[in-house]
């Protein structure tokens, strides 16, 4: 009984993170959206391709520094119900809307569902205690696999048997985005948040070092015409200290700040390659058909279920991978990005809708494997109550380079390249990476150790002094 009051308000917590998480990624129409906004919304795929899209793009850049501040000061459910309310409000704007604005706003709303979503990974964090952390992140990514499996499975299943549109998908994915905006309204408040509202456990020499910088910077208060220190602002001071701590210790560290322009840089291309596919595979089936006159089935379902699943196998077994990361990092860095610039390229001059197929799911593997070696890598080298930090930060330099990506390459006042072009773009972008990287790991050989020693003993100092031992 005592091991039952103990254990159940975690666990209650992790089943309702689990349903959250689980409708979040319930979005059924998203692998079809190209398709329904050219058939359904009579859009050329070029007002799709400059017009629509790019907007998601900058709002996600625009609103995320100003979400994730607010999140920990509002202490997370307020942000969540407005990740919820913003998912009703895109596909609501989706399905009635009529006009290139109607779809500008769907996706600035869309961009805020995203941006949103740092206070549903950091929420966890604040409810939890610390030696649960793992279990429950376990939990929460698998609800979030399975829902994104299941969404992309009943699309595929519902549109190849003829039981519905594309246009109907969007009530499917309303109906879930409802009942997302109910359950958030159920989560319960939090008390505590990592930076405005710390534990009373928090670092007394942080708090000296706030009060401090309140009497030196408030000539009011230390002149007596307040009797006390303004609430808001000792609390704003006390949440930059904490901020600016947390940050220079994570990157005055190379580990961290490698393995983060990776992660900055790869979830850039990554999520650029990912919105336009669907716009690359639709000039694919017109060109079929401008030659044989045959209408090609589109399986965009089927293919985002494949690639959530080898994924995720893809993923756990990153776990098994015992590598001295240190070391052999940047040389498969270089190599996966390489990879991963050779398939875009392929996709960017296939013929074959299967190829391209094949092509975009061996790109998302390799992303997938990465950026979770990235996650684990930078996690273990920072304070484990920063990485929701540490996590804005990648992600807003991520979002900072696929706007600028978006504005030349994409935009309609850049060069508005085709989707074609715009893979061979994406495809160089990882080829410039990988040969970054593949710099990075030389300079390690032969600078940081002689080359002699490398070809004759190539095992690090403390593996070779343990064998020899």
């Amino acid at each position: 009984m005592h091991i039952r009051d103990t254990m159940e308000p975690w666990m209650k917590m992790s089943l309702m993170l689990c349903v959250f998480g689980f409708l979040k990624e319930f979005r059924p129409s998203e692998p079809f959206v190209t398709p329904f906004l050219t058939t359904f919304k009579n859009f050329t795929l070029e007002e799709v391709n400059q017009r629509v899209f790019p907007v998601e793009t900058y709002s996600w850049l625009s609103l995320l520094v100003v979400v994730f501040l607010i999140t920990d000061m509002v202490r997370y459910k307020p942000v969540i119900i407005v990740l919820a309310l913003s998912g009703v409000a895109t596909w609501s704007l989706f399905i009635w809307g009529t006009n290139i604005a109607a779809m500008q706003a769907a996706e600035f709303w869309f961009g805020m569902f995203l941006a949103s979503e740092v206070a549903y990974f950091t929420y966890i964090y604040a409810q939890v205690e610390k030696e649960h952390y793992q279990a429950v992140t376990s939990h929460i990514r698998t609800a979030f696999l399975l829902g994104r499996f299941l969404s992309s499975s009943v699309c595929q299943a519902l549109i190849s048997s003829g039981l519905t549109s594309y246009s109907e998908l969007n009530y499917l994915t309303l109906v879930a985005e409802i009942m997302l905006a109910i359950w958030a309204f159920l989560l319960p408040s939090v008390k505590h948040s990592l930076y405005f509202h710390r534990r009373e456990d928090s670092s007394a020499v942080l708090e000296n070092n706030v009060a401090s910088a309140i009497n030196n910077s408030s000539s009011d208060i230390s002149s007596g015409q307040n009797s006390r220190p303004e609430g808001i602002r000792e609390l704003f001071l006390m949440a930059c200290t904490y901020l600016w701590q947390d940050f220079k210790q994570a990157f005055t560290n190379p580990l961290v700040v490698k393995w983060s322009m990776w992660w900055a840089l790869g979830t850039c291309g990554y999520l650029q390659a990912i919105i336009y596919s669907q716009n690359l595979w639709e000039d694919i089936v017109d060109e079929i058909k401008e030659k044989t006159g045959e209408t090609q089935e589109l399986y965009n379902g089927a293919v985002e279920a494949i690639y959530t699943l080898v994924g995720a196998a893809a993923a756990f077994a990153c776990g098994w991978l015992k590598l001295d990361w240190a070391v052999y990092g940047e040389p498969i860095l270089a190599l996966c990005s390489l990879l991963q610039g050779i398939t875009l390229l392929v996709s960017s001059y296939a013929s074959s809708l299967w190829l391209a197929y094949a092509m975009y799911i061996t790109f998302v593997v390799f992303y997938q494997t990465m950026i979770t070696i990235a996650n684990s890598e930078v996690a273990k080298n920072i304070n484990e109550d920063s990485y929701g930090l540490i996590f804005g930060v990648n992600t807003f330099f991520a979002l900072l380079c696929q706007t600028i990506l978006t504005f030349i390459v994409v935009g309609e006042h850049g060069l508005a390249l085709s989707s074609r072009l715009q893979y061979e773009v994406y495809g160089g972008y990882f080829l410039a990476m990988g040969g970054l990287f593949l710099i990075m790991a030389l300079y390690n050989v032969c600078c940081r150790r002689p080359l002699k020693t490398w070809i004759f003993d190539p095992l690090p100092a403390a593996q070779t002094s343990s064998v020899k031992s």
